[in-house]
This record gives C-alpha cells, sequence and structure tokens, in this order.
C-alpha cells in the first residue's frame, strides 16, 4: 500500500519557503511533492532531518530544480513522510536555500509560473497577507503555565522591560514593529513558535524591540526561564556570544522590514564601499568572530544593494550547518571596514555542543532562525513589490 500524505495544501496559501521552514523544524524527512497546470511535470524535494537534498522536476534535478520551484506560485503541495535514502547533491543550507531562492526569482533568474497578481513566494496568512512562522511539536518539558489572550490583546509592549517567554500552543499572534512613521506588521506566528527572544530573558533590563497582538484567541504555554537560564549558563562563552549575535540579526532583519513596510528605505544601486570578505558561495566554509572593526551584511537585488545589518567585535560571521544562522556566503555580500580583524572558529566544537542541547533549546534557536529567513525572504518580497510600482 503507498504511503499517504500527512501534509497536504497549495502553495497559493502555504507558500514553499514557510512549509520549508515547517518541515525543517520537525526535522522531517520524505518526499515533498509539488503540482502546477503551468508545468508539465511534477517537482520533487528530498528531504532528510528537515534539510533539502535533492529535487527534481523532469530531466531537471538537484540546486537547479530546487530553486525553480520558487517561481511556482499556485501549485498544490502533499509531504510524504518516508525514510529517503537518496545520497545528498544539494550542500547549502536550508535558511541559505530558501533566501537565495527568493532572491532568484526578485533577479528574475526564477522564472515565475501562474498568475502574475498570485501572492509573495514566501507564504502568507490568508487574511492578513503576512508570512506566517510555525514551530515544532511542542517540547512540554520546559511548559511551566498556561495563559490565555482573547482577539486584539497585546502579549508583548515594545520599549518595555520583560524577560517572559512563551510558545503558542493554540492560535496566531502578530510581530508588530513601531516605528516613528508608523506601526509596521512584520508577520504572524501560530502553534510551535514562541514569543520573546532567548536573549530577553537571560539579560537583566531587556528591551522588547516589537510588540506582539493575539490575533483570535491565543493559549500560550510560559516556559520555565530557570530551567533555561541553567541550561544557558553550562554554555561556553563562544557559544553563548553565538546566541547574542543571532538575536542581534533577528533585531536588525526586523528593523529593515519595518521601513521597507513603511517605504522609509533606500535601496541603493551602488556597490558598497567597503573592502569585500565574502559572498556568493566565496569563503564558504568559513566561520568567524570579529575581534576589531565592523561588517556590514547586503543583500543584493535586482533593483541594488540593501544595508541588512551592521556587526561588531564579538558578533559572528558566516554558516553554521546545524543552525542556518547566516545569511552569509550564499544569500547575502559581506564588507568590512580596513581595520576589521577576526577570528577563525572551529565548526566541530559549535555542532557538538549544539548536539547536547535539550530539545527545548534546540527548538528555541530553531524559531529564531526561521523567524529570521522568514523576515527575510519578506524583505525580499517588499522590495520586490516596490521595484514593480516604480516601473
Amino acid at each position: 500500500m503507498a504511503p499517504k500524505p500527512v501534509l497536504k495544501g497549495s502553495l497559493d496559501f502555504f507558500g514553499l519557503a514557510e512549509l520549508l521552514q515547517q518541515l525543517g523544524g520537525n526535522g522531517s524527512s520524505g518526499i515533498l511533492k509539488l503540482v502546477s497546470g503551468h508545468v508539465d511535470s511534477p517537482g520533487f524535494i528530498f528531504l532528510k532531518n528537515g534539510d533539502p537534498i535533492d529535487a527534481e522536476c523532469g530531466t531537471v534535478t538537484g540546486l537547479e530544480a530546487f530553486n525553480s520551484f520558487f517561481g511556482w506560485q499556485d501549485a498544490e503541495f502533499e509531504f510524504i513522510n518516508e525514510d529517503v535514502t537518496r545520497e545528498r547533491v544539494i550542500e547549502k543550507s536550508r535558511m541559505e536555500l530558501i533566501l537565495d531562492g527568493l532572491r532568484m526569482v526578485d533577479e528574475g533568474t526564477t522564472p515565475t509560473r501562474g498568475p502574475k497578481d498570485s501572492g509573495s513566494s514566501e507564504g502568507r496568512s490568508r487574511n492578513s497577507g503576512l508570512p506566517v512562522l510555525k514551530g515544532p511539536v511542542v517540547d512540554y518539558v520546559y511548559v511551566v503555565d498556561e495563559e490565555s489572550f482573547e482577539d486584539g490583546q497585546e502579549i508583548v509592549a515594545q520599549d518595555r522591560y520583560g524577560n517572559w517567554f512563551w510558545v503558542i500552543l493554540e492560535g496566531t499572534a502578530e510581530v508588530v514593529r513601531a516605528m516613528p512613521e508608523g506601526n509596521a506588521p512584520i508577520l504572524r506566528l501560530t502553534e510551535g513558535s514562541y514569543i520573546g527572544s532567548i536573549i530577553s530573558f537571560l539579560r537583566e533590563g531587556n528591551i522588547r524591540s516589537a510588540s506582539v497582538y493575539a490575533r483570535g484567541r491565543v493559549q500560550l504555554g510560559v516556559i520555565d526561564s530557570e530551567m533555561i537560564a541553567r541550561e544557558y549558563s553550562n554554555f561556553s562563552d563562544m557559544f553563548q556570544g553565538i546566541m547574542v549575535s543571532i538575536d542581534k540579526r533577528m533585531r536588525q532583519v526586523t528593523d529593515v522590514c519595518a521601513k521597507l513596510v513603511l517605504n522609509r528605505l533606500k535601496v541603493d544601486g551602488e556597490k558598497p564601499r567597503y573592502k569585500f570578505l565574502m559572498g556568493r558561495g566565496k569563503n564558504q566554509d568559513r566561520l568567524l568572530r570579529i575581534t576589531s572593526g565592523e561588517a556590514f551584511v547586503f543583500i543584493t537585488t535586482k533593483r541594488g544593494y540593501v544595508h541588512l545589518m551592521t556587526l561588531a567585535p564579538g558578533d559572528i560571521l558566516g554558516r553554521i550547518p546545524n543552525l542556518n544562522t547566516a545569511h552569509e556566503p550564499y544569500s547575502a555580500e559581506v564588507y568590512v571596514t580596513g581595520e576589521f580583524n577576526a577570528e577563525k572558529i572551529d565548526l566541530t566544537h559549535v555542532e557538538r555542543e549544539y548536539e547536547q542541547l535539550s530539545a527545548t533549546f534546540k527548538n528555541m534557536i530553531q524559531n529564531m532562525t526561521n523567524g529570521i529567513s522568514v523576515t527575510t525572504g519578506r524583505v525580499f518580497d517588499l522590495i520586490r513589490k516596490a521595484g514593480k510600482k516604480e516601473q
């Protein structure tokens, strides 16, 4: 008997980037099948432990086939959960694959298949037009209490101190960044997603960087902050620094997204006037910790360069395969000041420490890195739409 699909739907409602993040967060292994009325052959993405390892569409295989699926705007999908015996031919991390796929659609390298007015390739909530971030299955070990919020209630207030940390058990919440020009909705969170950053309850006097509102009734699980803080205290200084740097990425990407929502960010057509360090697959095996100077991360689009973030001493540059943390080297370019220096970090130590984490802490980190990916995907989408309006 043929195995039955465990997940079915439409990319018009549940975008490919969002779908891959959900399957990745759950560590799913199996075959994702895509069918479009605008493409002669079905597409297949083969996943192992949540990561795409191969793809095919007709006679096209590997990364070329995978990237083409980001142009399928209204395809139907189904996922069959089963062991995958294929050899890995796609080496990029999940986050790099998603951001690169979105960038190629923006640049026109990947043709779109479907109605021109179809939704973004990043995945959207049916009612809000926002991307949706869904987390893995909730691990109740660290849940010590439950709280309910009704539609419209504020769960977290921007610019307020706070160290509460929740996981969504039921319902949907919306992240909104307040700017001088107005409020910018960023994305929606649903079951399995965490509200609050890891750093928010590990540092005294932490200020929330965005507000979160209930959209409909929301049931939250309160995370035991003492247990999390105890686990965090056992991390090496290096791994703690990585967590802080990831949190910094999330905050800066959210800021860029908010500015684009409110039409307050310029896309520069000129190449950055700094020294090139890494990007577009070059120096892909390097993981660096900045010791002096600054690094500027830019994403490149059809319209030009977008300054995504500025990193300083203590921050991390490069890819960590297990964590899916970095935009560079595949999906962004890094430029540095003349006084820039950095030390190389041994990836084996990072990977070993990650494998020792509790399931809950791994889920938190994956949720944060998935949030970075989804928010960056929305940045690409907003830039693309702004470019169409100017044409």
